[in-house]
């Protein structure tokens, strides 16, 4: 890093020898009380040449010696234009009717946010950074309305889904188009996790984008927002602004440069028993997975392995060792076997504290007629799991030039490269041996290999898993990315000699170009299936070429009526290929490639296709009151059957700001605006030609083909398992909005609010077909999804003096998302777990639910119990409603002198989740909650058989035993509210040193510390799947991290 910095200064030194000769002005900002206006915006009027003021409302500013006037501004306080002087003070007057905060909105263009017959929300670079959080999904946590996001775990390059305004798809994407810079840019993953419950996280794409290079962030929600891009903005568009050397003070560059180191610990343990020792039935076992043994206290009397008795072990009490029992696995691993009875905290041993380091320099200058940023980054975390972590290097370059009065061009570029080591969860289970690891077994203590070879595993159970340490050791899961992406722009402006006509000619040409390589290694020894080790090898890439012309012209009419137009021209050309290969049975251990595999299976795929888009757009505003807006974008797209290729969609969109009529101004509401859109928006599927493929094979059956041929070395054609609906369209979504915004008492109080309802109509997704088709899926269209949302925000400023200053910010969202069609004869359909449990869509439902096998209740609901006292399985149904009643973020930032403390809370209500391993740990023996088997006794509320009310009391160990490990079979018994309330991060800043040409800040923060959940023993933002199931399910799943840290920020 340090060579990175040195690198920078050199270039910023080199680029900034001579600058123009420049007066120095002086002022101080103040409002109408006399209180220092902090953060008011200081700019050379005709130029982009500007500064902010600090805490005292101060600011120095270098001005050309040709410009003569300065703009002072801040958000609803009346722009004033002054001479330039060097010593100037201003007094800022609240503006009681405008707000002209500038958004910017499709296609890149900025406009008033006033203006806008929409919804949208933006987050300055500040907000997104006082966390220091290195994951983009994560620094947006809690502080957008309208949008819900769930994290899967908190393993470094853990995967996040991003939904606005709930789902649009039961089995697709629904991630938003992340547009950066002008540029739209994959966001998604490349591989879905799909149905599965095992295997490793895949990232998304939102991974490689770092924080500090952002300046902005505006999320257009809805599809009158996000129009003008088309079917690939049907999920809603998140539009980032990364920083550039734009409306610095012309001279010399300004640098900064920010690190932060942060550890990383788990989130939350799970609080086991420990009381009781390995083994079943009350009987010490070292080999069984349960803990339903004796006490631990007893096994030196163990009458097999206790030291203290006549056994096998003890030379039939010729060798007796008191108060030890004999352990097989210290044996196995040539040490001495006898140990003394304890409890381990094999939890606690196994997890590690990760740490990560941020690190960012950014360089940036301006001059006359040019201007231009450049930044390195990198992002250097250790997981909490051993030999888990990422590495993460970026650089980003942007420039602009101003070729002539009418010309100006520019360019920006992004390259990263990443490596993120992971480990796999669920049915793969490294967790399955840690979280239900006996209290009595030494799970890190213990030599994890045998001491006849490092290759033959030393484990507590039976050999369906590996034991974490040699997990850990021996398997790799590695994820590999190089990313490029950027454009380059060139505009035209001219305002044909006239002051009330404006004319914009952009050119914009971009790519997005990554290359993400995979790799999954199983080494040799591992248990299971593959006990001689296996390897996958695959990986994507992906080439996507932009070409945007756009003309926007502006009309100034007169003083009561402005117009404008857009039109332009969109053309996407994608590429991507697809490769894996496969080996299974190495030959010898210590050599994990494919080259040694006995087994070898690879395939590769390529795909080409192409958007073409006409759009426009038609705007008119009537004395800054009434604002309509009209766009219609039509796409060509040939990944549709070739006879249904074209499609239009149209948008229109309205806003009244009714304070802008005399009768109703006034000094209590002094900002109060309506709005209302519609649009359509579409989502094109992946149409394919019915075709013949080559099924893998090696050497006989395969089990994961779908059609197996055991053809000794022949190669044969099948039909693929899919079959292609030649008359697929594309699923269209019907967007209604409606809102207000309104600001009282001089804008200290705000308050959005917007409902919107959406209506999705022929879904793609695949069909499950009977065998007798010789096919397994129809994708064709299908279905209907509507959802209706709620978004409030209110900001309100309750204190604002010069040494306190307290903002408070709260996002509330309710969505809710039903099911109210599928294909013809189609009641449910599957998108992820086992045959029981799993998540579903089904007709009727909200989306998504949790489909298995629930209690069996009487007509009144009672659970029925057998002769036991024991819950009796009933029917397969839905037994859990995924989606939450409402989400809330609250947020505040409180200023007392020169402290800044911000806080970010986030509150979850309502949805449910399947948590496997609560049951498991239940299963197994080894949750707190069996903990008194031996000591207490508990009745089960419900009915016998005959209706009677149950009596029937359940006491014993073995009572307990059968009790736990029978209602494991009943999926209902491990759904649990996932309500939870979170203090999402914390942070407290100082500026150390303010100087003109130095400024050093230092923080402290934490990350998900306090956290009150309703499920126990997890983090209920722990979930397998990187796509719809993500959220519902958990399954020995990654776990979520604690993180605390500081920080240092350096300008000069």
């Amino acid at each position: 890093m340090k060579k990175l910095t040195l690198a920078a200064l050199c270039l910023s030194m080199g680029v900034g020898a001579a600058f123009a000769q420049n007066t120095q002005v002086k002022g101080n900002v103040v409002d109408e009380t006399g209180l220092p206006v902090i953060g008011a915006s200081v700019i050379v009027k005709g130029t982009t040449i500007g500064i902010v003021t600090d805490f005292d409302g101060n600011f120095t500013l270098e001005v050309p010696a040709d410009s003569k006037e300065l703009e002072i501004s801040y958000i609803g306080m009346e722009k004033q234009t002054v001479k330039v002087a060097p010593n100037i003070s201003v007094v800022l007057k609240n503006d009681t009717q405008n707000l002209d905060e500038i958004v910017v909105t499709a296609m890149g263009i900025s406009r008033e946010k006033k203006a806008l017959g929409y919804a949208v929300q933006d987050l300055k670079a500040d907000e997104l950074t006082k966390g220091a959080n290195s994951n983009l999904a994560g620094a947006l946590q809690g502080k957008v309305s309208g949008v819900e996001i769930k994290p899967s775990s908190g393993m470094p390059g853990a995967s996040s889904q991003i939904t606005i305004r709930g789902a649009r798809s039961f089995t697709g994407d629904n991630s938003p188009l992340y547009v950066i810079d002008g540029m739209p840019v994959a966001s998604a993953a490349d591989i879905s996790t799909g149905k599965s419950v095992a295997g490793t996280d895949v990232a998304n794409r939102a991974v490689d984008i770092d924080p500090n290079d952002i300046a902005s962030i505006n999320v257009l929600k809805g599809q009158a927002a996000a129009a003008l891009y088309g079917i690939r903005a049907s999920n809603g568009v998140i539009v980032i602004t990364t920083k550039s050397g734009k409306g610095l003070a012309k001279g010399k560059p300004q640098i900064s440069f920010n690190t932060n180191v942060s550890f990383d610990v788990l989130g939350r343990t799970p609080e086991v028993q420990t009381k009781f020792a390995q083994g079943t039935g009350g009987v010490f076992d070292p080999y069984n997975s349960s803990s339903w043994g004796p006490a631990i206290s007893d096994l030196a009397n163990d009458p097999t392995y206790g030291g203290n008795v006549a056994n096998e072990y003890t030379n039939n009490g010729a060798n007796l060792h008191q108060g030890q029992y004999y352990v097989p696995q210290l044996a196995a691993a040539g040490l001495d076997p006898w140990a003394t009875p304890q409890a381990y905290d094999n939890i606690g041993g196994f997890f590690q504290t990760g740490v990560t380091w941020n690190n960012s320099i950014n360089v940036a200058q301006a001059f006359d007629k040019a201007s231009y940023s450049f930044s390195l980054g990198n992002t250097t975390q250790d997981g909490i799991i051993p030999e888990t972590g990422m590495d993460r290097y970026t650089g980003k370059f942007t420039a602009e030039v101003k070729l002539h009065d009418n010309w100006t061009t520019g360019a920006t570029a992004s390259f990263i490269n990443s490596k993120i080591n992971k480990m796999p969860a669920a049915n793969d289970a490294l967790l399955a041996t840690v979280y239900p690891a006996p209290s009595s077994y030494d799970l890190n203590g213990i030599p994890y290999h045998t001491a006849g070879s490092i290759y033959e595993m030393n484990s507590f159970r039976n050999p369906s898993f590996a034991v974490a340490p040699w997990f850990v050791k021996n398997n790799e899961f590695v994820e590999k990315t190089n990313r490029f992406f950027g454009n380059s722009f060139v505009n035209y402006k001219t305002k044909f000699n006239t002051e009330n006509h404006t004319m914009n000619v952009k050119y914009q040409i971009g790519v997005d170009s990554y290359t993400t390589h995979y790799q999954d290694i199983w080494g040799y020894g591992n248990k299971g299936s593959n006990m001689n080790g296996e390897i996958t090898n695959y990986g994507w890439s992906n080439v996507s070429f932009n070409s945007l012309l756009t003309v926007n012209y502006d009309w100034t009419i007169n003083e009561d009526w402005t117009f404008n137009a857009l039109l332009g021209n969109e053309v996407v050309h994608n590429q991507s290929k697809q490769y894996k290969e496969y080996g299974a049975g190495f030959n010898f251990p210590g050599w994990n490639h494919i080259e040694n595999a006995t087994i070898v299976q690879a395939y590769d795929m390529q795909r080409s296709k192409r958007t073409v888009g006409f759009f426009g757009s038609v705007s008119a505003s009537y004395k800054n009151m009434l604002y309509l807006n009209v766009t219609g974008r039509n796409d060509y797209v040939s990944s549709m059957p070739r006879n249904n290729r074209s499609f239009f969609y149209p948008s229109v969109s309205a806003g009244f700001i009714l304070t802008e009529l005399e009768p109703l101004k006034n000094d209590i509401v002094n900002y109060a605006k309506i709005r209302a859109s519609y649009a359509e928006v579409g989502q094109a599927g992946e149409y394919y030609n019915n075709y013949y493929y080559t099924p893998s094979y090696g050497g006989g059956f395969y089990m994961l083909n779908p059609i197996s041929y055991p053809l000794q070395g022949l190669g044969a054609f099948a039909p693929y398992p899919v079959i292609y609906d030649p008359n697929l369209k594309p699923q269209n979504t019907k967007s209604y909005e409606l809102g207000a915004d309104l600001s009282f008492f001089n804008n200290l109080v705000s308050v959005n609010y917007t409902f919107s309802r959406q209506n999705v109509t022929d879904q793609i997704f695949n069909v499950p077909l009977a065998g007798s088709t010789g096919a397994q899926e129809l994708l064709t269209n299908g279905g209907r999804i509507h959802t209706n949302t709620h978004e409030l925000t209110i900001n309100v400023n309750p204190i604002r003096t010069k040494l306190v200053d307290w903002n408070i910010g709260l996002n509330w969202t309710k969505m809710d998302n039903y099911v109210d069609e599928l294909a013809p004869g189609v009641e449910s359909i599957m998108l992820g777990g086992f045959v029981t449990p799993q998540v579903r869509a089904g007709i009727g439902d909200k989306f998504p639910v949790i489909y298995g096998v629930g209690y069996l209740r009487d007509d009144a609901g009672n659970l029925i119990v057998d002769e036991n006292g024991v819950p009796q399985a009933g029917e397969a149904k839905v037994i859990g409603r995924v989606s939450p009643d409402f989400i809330l973020g609250f947020n505040t930032d409180l200023r007392v002198w020169k402290f800044s403390l911000a806080a970010v809370f986030d509150w979850k209500c309502g949805g449910q989740m399947y948590s496997g391993t609560n049951g498991l740990l239940d299963f197994f023996g080894m949750s707190k909650a069996t903990e008194g088997r031996d000591t207490e006794s508990f009745i089960v509320d419900g009915v016998k058989a005959d209706g009677s009310k149950n009596d029937i009391e359940i006491k014993g160990a073995d009572a307990w035993q059968n009790y736990y490990q029978s209602i494991n079979n009943i999926d209902e018994s491990s759904i649990y509210d996932n309500s939870f309330l979170k203090l999402r991060e914390i942070s407290l800043s100082y500026p150390v040193l303010e100087k003109d040409w130095l400024k050093v800040d230092v923080n402290v923060f934490a990350r998900n510390i306090l956290l009150w959940s309703e499920l126990p023993n997890l983090d209920p933002e722990s979930s397998q799947g990187n796509n719809n199931m993500g959220g519902a399910f958990e399954r020995y799943s990654m776990p979520q991290t604690s993180s605390y840290g500081f920080g240092v920020n350096v300008k000069f």
